[in-house]
């Protein structure tokens, strides 16, 4: 679409010395496209002919420029966030259920799309894929985690049909499959500080390490041995793959299989990672094989938000009195996100010792 305003026409060469006096007064006009012909450039102004002369004159321009009304182009407009992108694609009524948050992956971005607007699954794809120059593909979440392997299903939507990237998490470049493994990039900071918490020389076992988040953080800056645990072969050929690209200075150890079949294999450990929400308390019995007096748990669950600490605190008390074990000291408790409604995903850290009888 054509627009006439008021613009000024200058040599190229001489551009960045008249923006810098129309920004400074900001009166360039942003829906206008510049007009480029031979040496010159024309811009649009939002202002008077008399006032855009007066500013002209008294930041004493000594070259020639021109200033009249032409014809310029409307730019497009492009949209800021995801509900401008589809807000045109889907009727109003139900723009309430326009999803605002998104998990961005390596290069992958993987969307949770409420029922009612299934629908338009696609558009949602193409959409992202616009605002996202650097991303190449696009999935919707077509189960909850849930299994053995603990994996969602997941369902192309755009852009390439690949599973694989490399996702980069304060410096640390993390290998994903999406399609073959569990990981969520709203743990970033807890991987960071449970990281910045671990000392030089220590022995930790990750018992759910999935593709290796938590080892990975620990061993990039400190001289430490991670044994990373999971039953999800794919999972752990991806940090396989992230040991190779990362300059760890660290010692990952991976081993395939259940943590309690492994536990035999495993030595004592000064921190014990149990990042399985919902599941990790019926594992307090390979915590307390693998411990050492005054070992240090972290503790993961999925709690009410009503009374999370106390809830939590409950829990592992009752599951480590059933070994014969106690709660030390409470370190920390840590809210890490909400997981569902009225639900929190949060992260009791203590340390533990056996039980005088």
């Amino acid at each position: 679409m054509k627009s006439t305003s008021l613009g000024i026409l200058i040599p190229y060469s001489k551009a960045e010395i008249i923006l810098s006096i129309l920004r400074k007064h900001r009166i360039i006009n942003v829906d206008l496209e510049f007009i480029r012909k031979d040496k010159t450039i024309v811009i649009s102004v939002n202002t008077t002919d008399d006032n855009l002369r007066g500013l002209l004159e008294s930041a004493a321009i000594d070259f020639d420029y021109s200033i009249d009304t032409f014809t310029f182009t409307k730019k497009e407009k492009q949209p800021k966030n995801l509900f401008e992108a589809v807000q045109d694609t889907i009727p109003e009524h139900l723009h309430e259920h326009i999803p605002k948050a998104y998990d961005i992956i390596g290069n992958i971005i993987i969307i949770d799309i409420p029922e009612e607007i299934q629908a338009f699954k696609l558009d949602f794809g193409k959409a992202l894929l616009s605002l996202f120059p650097s991303i190449r593909s696009v999935y919707r979440k077509a189960s909850a985690v849930s299994g053995e392997l603990r994996i969602r299903e997941i369902e192309y939507l755009a852009g390439e049909k690949k599973c694989e990237t490399i996702h980069i998490e304060h410096g640390i470049k993390i290998a994903v499959n999406v399609c073959e493994a569990y990981f969520s990039p709203r743990l970033g900071h807890e991987h960071k500080r449970v990281a910045d918490q671990s000392k030089e020389g220590e022995v930790i076992i990750d018992l759910f390490s999935g593709v290796g988040s938590f080892p990975l953080h620990i061993t990039k800056h400190k001289s430490t041995t991670v044994h990373a645990i999971d039953i999800n072969k794919e999972a752990l050929k991806c940090l396989g793959k992230s040991i190779e690209i990362n300059n760890l200075i660290g010692v990952i150890i991976p081993t395939q299989g259940d943590c309690r079949r492994v536990a035999d294999t495993l030595p004592k450990a000064d921190r014990i990672i149990m990042n399985l929400p919902g599941k990790a308390q019926e594992y307090i019995d390979v915590a307390c094989k693998i411990a050492k007096p005054s070992s240090i748990i972290y503790f993961y669950q999925f709690v009410s938000s009503s009374n999370p600490f106390e809830d939590m605190k409950e829990i592992l008390k009752k599951k480590l009195k059933e070994q014969n074990w106690i709660i030390k000291e409470i370190i920390s408790f840590e809210k890490i996100r909400e997981s569902a409604p009225r639900e929190i995903h949060a992260c009791l850290e203590v340390s533990i010792i056996p039980q005088h009888k």
